[in-house]
Protein backbone atom coordinates (compact mmCIF):
# COMPACT_ATOMS: atom_id res chain seq x y z
CA UNK A 1 0.00 0.00 0.00
CA UNK A 2 2.98 2.53 1.00
CA UNK A 3 4.22 2.07 -2.29
CA UNK A 4 1.07 2.36 -4.32
CA UNK A 5 0.48 5.59 -2.46
CA UNK A 6 4.52 6.44 -3.34
CA UNK A 7 3.93 5.58 -6.85
CA UNK A 8 0.25 7.91 -6.82
CA UNK A 9 2.28 10.73 -5.46
CA UNK A 10 5.63 10.89 -8.07
CA UNK A 11 2.88 10.53 -10.85
CA UNK A 12 0.78 13.82 -9.94
CA UNK A 13 4.05 15.66 -8.34
CA UNK A 14 5.69 15.09 -12.22
CA UNK A 15 2.59 15.82 -14.09
CA UNK A 16 2.06 19.19 -11.95
CA UNK A 17 5.66 20.32 -12.60
CA UNK A 18 4.76 19.61 -16.84
CA UNK A 19 2.31 21.38 -16.68
CA UNK A 20 3.68 23.98 -15.08
CA UNK A 21 6.36 23.88 -17.44
CA UNK A 22 3.83 24.34 -20.31
CA UNK A 23 2.08 27.44 -18.54
CA UNK A 24 5.56 29.01 -18.17
CA UNK A 25 6.40 28.41 -22.17
CA UNK A 26 3.06 29.87 -23.19
CA UNK A 27 3.07 33.19 -21.07
CA UNK A 28 6.64 33.57 -22.89
CA UNK A 29 5.87 33.46 -26.45
CA UNK A 30 2.68 35.80 -26.09
CA UNK A 31 5.17 38.50 -24.41
CA UNK A 32 6.76 38.26 -27.29
CA UNK A 33 4.01 38.04 -29.89
CA UNK A 34 2.80 41.88 -28.11
CA UNK A 35 0.46 43.85 -31.10
CA UNK A 36 0.08 47.28 -30.97
CA UNK A 37 -1.61 49.80 -32.93
CA UNK A 38 -0.14 53.78 -32.98
CA UNK A 39 -2.09 56.58 -34.59
CA UNK A 40 -0.83 60.14 -34.83
CA UNK A 41 -3.54 62.82 -34.77
CA UNK A 42 -2.65 66.30 -36.23
CA UNK A 43 -3.63 69.78 -35.53
CA UNK A 44 -3.21 72.39 -37.59
CA UNK A 45 -5.73 74.98 -36.16
CA UNK A 46 -2.78 78.17 -36.45
CA UNK A 47 -2.77 80.26 -38.88
CA UNK A 48 -0.46 81.06 -41.44
CA UNK A 49 2.54 83.00 -40.66
CA UNK A 50 4.32 85.35 -42.82
CA UNK A 51 7.69 86.44 -42.94
CA UNK A 52 7.82 89.78 -42.88
CA UNK A 53 9.02 91.67 -46.47
CA UNK A 54 11.15 94.55 -45.88
CA UNK A 55 9.54 97.02 -48.00
CA UNK A 56 6.61 99.71 -47.96
CA UNK A 57 3.46 97.58 -50.21
CA UNK A 58 4.25 94.53 -49.62
CA UNK A 59 1.52 91.75 -51.00
CA UNK A 60 2.13 88.12 -49.06
CA UNK A 61 2.29 85.14 -51.50
CA UNK A 62 -1.17 83.29 -51.02
CA UNK A 63 -2.08 79.42 -52.37
CA UNK A 64 -4.64 79.15 -55.24
CA UNK A 65 -6.84 77.39 -53.28
CA UNK A 66 -6.82 79.81 -49.81
CA UNK A 67 -5.06 79.29 -46.51
CA UNK A 68 -7.72 76.60 -45.87
CA UNK A 69 -7.68 74.74 -49.09
CA UNK A 70 -3.71 74.54 -48.42
CA UNK A 71 -4.51 73.32 -44.79
CA UNK A 72 -7.29 70.59 -46.05
CA UNK A 73 -4.88 69.21 -48.59
CA UNK A 74 -1.84 69.21 -46.90
CA UNK A 75 -4.12 67.38 -43.50
CA UNK A 76 -5.10 64.88 -46.23
CA UNK A 77 -1.73 63.65 -47.99
CA UNK A 78 0.09 64.25 -44.11
CA UNK A 79 -2.34 61.80 -42.89
CA UNK A 80 -1.63 59.19 -46.26
CA UNK A 81 2.15 59.19 -46.22
CA UNK A 82 2.45 58.95 -41.97
CA UNK A 83 3.52 56.06 -41.29
CA UNK A 84 2.07 55.00 -37.82
CA UNK A 85 4.12 52.13 -37.08
CA UNK A 86 7.77 53.31 -37.34
CA UNK A 87 7.53 56.36 -34.84
CA UNK A 88 5.97 58.26 -32.72
CA UNK A 89 5.71 62.05 -32.86
CA UNK A 90 4.52 64.31 -29.87
CA UNK A 91 4.75 68.17 -29.72
CA UNK A 92 4.91 71.06 -31.95
CA UNK A 93 6.60 71.60 -34.90
CA UNK A 94 7.57 74.61 -37.23
CA UNK A 95 6.76 73.82 -40.99
CA UNK A 96 8.18 76.48 -42.84
CA UNK A 97 7.75 76.97 -46.61
CA UNK A 98 9.83 78.69 -49.02
CA UNK A 99 8.05 80.43 -52.39
CA UNK A 100 10.06 81.56 -55.37
CA UNK A 101 9.43 84.17 -57.27
CA UNK A 102 7.14 82.33 -59.95
CA UNK A 103 4.77 81.00 -57.13
CA UNK A 104 6.76 77.48 -56.61
CA UNK A 105 7.06 75.12 -53.62
CA UNK A 106 11.58 75.46 -53.52
CA UNK A 107 11.85 74.02 -50.21
CA UNK A 108 10.31 72.72 -46.86
CA UNK A 109 11.85 72.88 -43.78
CA UNK A 110 10.84 70.72 -40.43
CA UNK A 111 11.72 72.50 -37.33
CA UNK A 112 12.97 72.40 -34.36
CA UNK A 113 15.08 69.38 -35.47
CA UNK A 114 15.07 66.21 -33.36
CA UNK A 115 17.02 63.20 -33.09
CA UNK A 116 16.59 59.93 -35.63
CA UNK A 117 14.40 62.20 -37.20
CA UNK A 118 14.72 60.91 -40.62
CA UNK A 119 11.69 58.97 -41.32
CA UNK A 120 9.53 61.65 -40.55
CA UNK A 121 11.51 64.09 -42.39
CA UNK A 122 11.15 62.15 -45.33
CA UNK A 123 7.55 61.25 -44.77
CA UNK A 124 6.43 64.71 -44.25
CA UNK A 125 8.40 65.85 -47.32
CA UNK A 126 6.87 63.62 -49.70
CA UNK A 127 3.33 64.67 -48.72
CA UNK A 128 4.11 68.40 -49.25
CA UNK A 129 5.59 67.25 -52.81
CA UNK A 130 2.18 65.96 -53.77
CA UNK A 131 0.31 69.27 -53.07
CA UNK A 132 -0.33 71.06 -56.15
CA UNK A 133 2.12 73.61 -54.83
CA UNK A 134 1.30 76.84 -56.93
CA UNK A 135 1.50 79.60 -54.71
CA UNK A 136 0.44 83.59 -56.04
CA UNK A 137 3.95 84.87 -55.44
CA UNK A 138 4.78 87.07 -53.09
CA UNK A 139 5.76 91.15 -54.09
CA UNK A 140 7.28 93.95 -52.93
CA UNK A 141 6.40 97.20 -54.87
CA UNK A 142 4.92 95.43 -57.53
CA UNK A 143 7.86 93.37 -57.95
CA UNK A 144 7.64 89.43 -57.40
CA UNK A 145 10.20 88.20 -54.71
CA UNK A 146 10.77 85.45 -52.73
CA UNK A 147 9.13 84.51 -49.56
CA UNK A 148 9.06 82.41 -46.31
CA UNK A 149 5.70 81.26 -44.74
CA UNK A 150 5.41 79.22 -41.67
CA UNK A 151 2.33 76.60 -40.11
CA UNK A 152 2.88 75.34 -36.62
CA UNK A 153 1.40 71.71 -36.39
CA UNK A 154 0.74 69.71 -33.14
CA UNK A 155 1.27 65.95 -33.42
CA UNK A 156 0.30 63.74 -30.92
CA UNK A 157 0.34 59.77 -31.43
CA UNK A 158 -1.95 57.18 -29.26
CA UNK A 159 -0.45 53.69 -28.94
CA UNK A 160 -3.98 51.23 -28.32
CA UNK A 161 -3.28 47.92 -27.42
CA UNK A 162 -4.67 45.07 -29.77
Amino acid sequence: MKKFLLLVMMTFSFGFVSAQYLVEDNDITENSKEFGRADISLDMNNPLEFYRLKCANATYAQYIGGENGFKDKLFKNLKASLSNNLYSVNGTFDFIFYIDKEGNLKDFVLKPEVPNSNLLQTDIKNAVKAMNQKWMPATCDGAKVDSKIRLKVNFRTDLFDM
